[in-house]
């Protein structure tokens, strides 16, 4: 899930379309893609723009480089670099002139921020969640008031469900993100209001809780989440698709999965302990997730049992996976009968944290 546009990168992205796409660009004008830079060489780069085309840049010796830090509103935290600090990797806006062919851009400027500063920001700010993030699911919105009640699986104290409701103010202009149907990228969320959100929605809010029991959110992201519990049709490991079937409902589901769909197996004690226990916090479930072995679409057989985890699609008969998990006969086991959904801890918003992925 994962390079976001933070800060500074908002900004230039505006810009950017605002300007036109670098196909559509006279050559008179200047052009602004932004993306990530590639096939590093000596007066060169590849960059691999948002917009999913790739472009050759051109270095020349007067070209402006600045380095950034993520999160910056503008250029005052800006420092003058080289061309030569340019990595693989970089997050970069690049100023500058399209080719007749509209291949490659001159640059006449370029600013940058580096790989390690993004991958730092988003470790600092996954801790900051897992120190003052929240999440569970939805049992009540108040949109005049600015709240909205969540059950908090494993939290003391507990009703006779094992969950804990929590009532979460907004703060002032905090405006609530919502994650785009079919996307498992929280840098495809979507400003949206309180009215949105729905009984059963999973959220997950980043603030302070006050000794009287109140939360006052900072940041807010909600979603409707499917998580189910099916077994394997066939497996298409060329085309990262999974042909599952529900199994309380029996209908037959087309799972696809991308470069950010995490996919592990639970160990059998580890799904031993979820079933019995119904899990424990959401960030236990997160540090038993980040120790499970990967999972290789190549090693799924028919029959197996998984449980998938995905955003609410267009189709019901599709989806596109945020996790795939198995090893997990036990936690199927345990689900009331005729569940077709699996509820362990807030998953859905549950992957970490950052500008990324909450």
């Amino acid at each position: 899930m994962r390079n976001g546009l933070p800060g500074l990168m908002v900004l230039w992205a505006a810009a950017a379309l605002a300007q036109g796409s670098a196909t559509t660009q006279s050559r008179s004008e200047p052009v602004r893609p932004i993306g990530v830079v590639t096939q590093l060489q000596s007066g060169k780069f590849i960059l691999h723009t948002d917009a999913g085309a790739d472009l050759l840049i051109l270095l020349s010796d007067q070209v402006s480089v600045l380095r950034v830090p993520p999160g910056a509103k503008d250029l005052s935290a800006a420092s003058k670099v080289t061309v030569g600090d340019i990595g693989s990797g970089d997050r970069v806006l690049v100023r500058g002139r399209v080719s007749d062919d509209q291949k490659s851009v001159l640059a006449v400027s370029v600013i940058v921020m580096t790989k390690a500063d993004l991958s730092n920001a988003r470790e600092a700010e996954r801790l900051d969640w897992q120190r003052r993030g929240i999440g569970g699911t939805v049992t009540a919105v108040n949109p005049e008031r600015k709240e909205i009640t969540i059950a908090v699986p494993g939290a003391a104290p507990t009703t006779a469900n094992g969950t804990r409701q929590q009532t979460i103010t907004l703060a002032a202009n905090v405006i609530p993100q919502r994650y785009a149907p079919d996307s498992v990228k929280f840098s495809d969320a979507k400003p949206s209001t309180l009215e949105e959100i729905k009984v059963g929605d999973q959220v997950r809010a980043l603030g302070t809780k006050g000794e009287d029991g109140s939360f006052l959110a900072e940041k807010l992201v909600s979603g409707t989440f499917r998580n189910l519990g099916v077994t394997v049709v066939s497996v298409d490991a060329q085309n990262r698709t999974i042909t599952v079937k529900e199994s309380a409902s029996g209908r037959t589901i087309l799972v696809r999965t991308n470069d950010d769909t995490a996919l592990h197996r639970f160990p059998p004690n580890v799904a031993r302990t979820l079933a019995t226990s119904n899990s424990g916090s959401g960030s236990d479930v997160e540090q038993m997730l980040e120790r499970a072995p990967a999972l290789a679409l190549g090693e799924l057989k028919t029959g197996e049992p998984l449980i998938v985890l995905s955003t609410e699609g267009a189709k019901p008969s599709e989806l596109t996976a945020i996790l795939v998990l198995g090893g997990v006969e036990p936690i199927l086991a345990a689900r009331p009968k005729g569940s077709d959904q699996v509820v362990i801890g807030p998953w859905g918003l549950g992957k970490g944290g950052g500008e990324d992925a909450p």
